[in-house]
């Protein structure tokens, strides 16, 4: 417990803001006489700001490692805190930050166009070209298939599935039977090589593996160049 010094009222430690030059680290002022103070203050507060600027402008650009740093420890200790505020500020305020989005795009289109191409050929460069099998995880069926974009293809499957248009029915009757937590990807061979037909041979070669194995498989049937592929390249 602590005694406030301007309201004289003794409250627990969590109504007074810290502060580490106290020897108990908190402040004399409670919480809520700070708040009044504020409240009652700020024209002001506001004046004071005003005719100070220029000075108080130098000292940030005199001490802008010591701020930084001063922040950085800030959000390190109050994490949670942010956290909680910043979900809290969103469940609130969706429509103020929807206008508050809309108005940054409309002011920085060339900027955010740029930034978002960039992130895309980041994604894009970060995902490998890959045989992938989507398995069943309920009955052990497999669907196999090939891309230049790894995880990317898997989020257009899931897309597909769950606007139930999925060009492969029997893989959309069995998400529709079983659901999303039943179904799993994984990559099952990379390549450096981005060549097309390197990606439909190897996938041709894994859907006949696997069904000389006796994998029950959600793929009905190779393309006309996939066979040709095989009988090429035996």
């Amino acid at each position: 417990m602590k005694k406030c010094t301007k309201c004289g009222i003794e409250k627990p430690l969590t109504e007074f803001h810290k502060d580490k030059n106290k020897k108990d680290g908190h402040r004399s002022h409670c919480k809520s006489c700070i708040k009044k103070y504020y409240a009652e203050n700020k024209e002001k507060r506001a004046k004071y700001y005003a005719e100070n600027k220029e000075k108080r402008a130098k000292w940030r650009a005199e001490n802008k490692e010591k701020i930084a740093k001063s922040k950085a420890k800030w959000r390190a200790e109050n994490k949670e805190k942010i956290a909680k505020y910043g979900a809290k500020f969103r469940a609130e305020n969706p429509e103020k930050l929807a206008k508050r989005k809309a108005k940054y795009y409309a002011e920085n289109k060339e900027e955010v166009a740029k930034s978002n191409a960039k992130n895309r050929a980041k994604k894009k460069s970060e995902q490998p070209n890959c045989i992938y099998q989507i398995k069943n995880l309920e009955n052990n069926k497999v669907y196999i298939g090939e891309t230049t974009r790894g995880e990317v293809r898997w989020k257009e499957h899931l897309r597909d599935l769950r606007g139930n248009r999925h060009p492969n029915k029997l893989l959309q009757e069995d998400f529709d039977k079983y659901g999303e937590e039943a179904f799993e990807w994984t990559i099952l061979k990379e390549f450096d090589d981005e060549d097309k037909n390197t990606l439909l041979l190897e996938e041709a070669r894994t859907i006949q593996q696997f069904i000389t194995e006796g994998v029950e498989l959600y793929n009905l049937m190779l393309t006309i160049d996939q066979l040709r592929m095989l009988t090429e390249n035996k």
